[in-house]
């Protein structure tokens, strides 16, 4: 493996990682609870104000965009997949209604010729 396909793996993965952590409800009351603390100690509202803007907006959000893009494309690839799967499927379906169509118009010859020679007699 490449040193550049080395860093992009991990890249990846601390994207889709970072990812499941901000992406969740524990996150958002721990943010929720944190914007709140200035209101009990107002001395810390410069530092709660330094880590939202700084942290959560510089580093996580950037990390949650590309998370979901990468979450995307496992997404996509697995919807192509069940779509291929699916046309397969119907595909053969087609193909086995083709042979049933032609057993049915075979039977109806059959049937005919042996219902022919009785209407024949009088």
């Amino acid at each position: 493996m490449k040193p550049l396909e080395k860093v992009s793996k991990i890249n990846d993965t601390i994207a889709l990682r970072s990812n499941q952590v901000f992406a969740t409800m524990g996150f958002f009351w721990f943010c929720l609870v944190f914007s709140l603390i200035p209101l009990k100690w107002p001395a810390s509202l410069p530092f709660v104000q330094y880590a939202s803007s700084g942290v959560l907006q510089l580093i996580a959000l950037p990390l949650l965009g590309v998370g979901t893009i990468l979450a995307a494309r496992a997404s996509d690839k697995l919807g192509k997949e069940q779509h291929d799967a699916v046309m397969e499927t119907v595909n053969d379906m087609h193909i086995l209604m083709t042979e049933l169509h032609q057993l049915h118009l075979e039977l109806t010859a059959k049937v005919n010729e042996a219902i022919a020679p009785e209407e024949a007699q009088p």
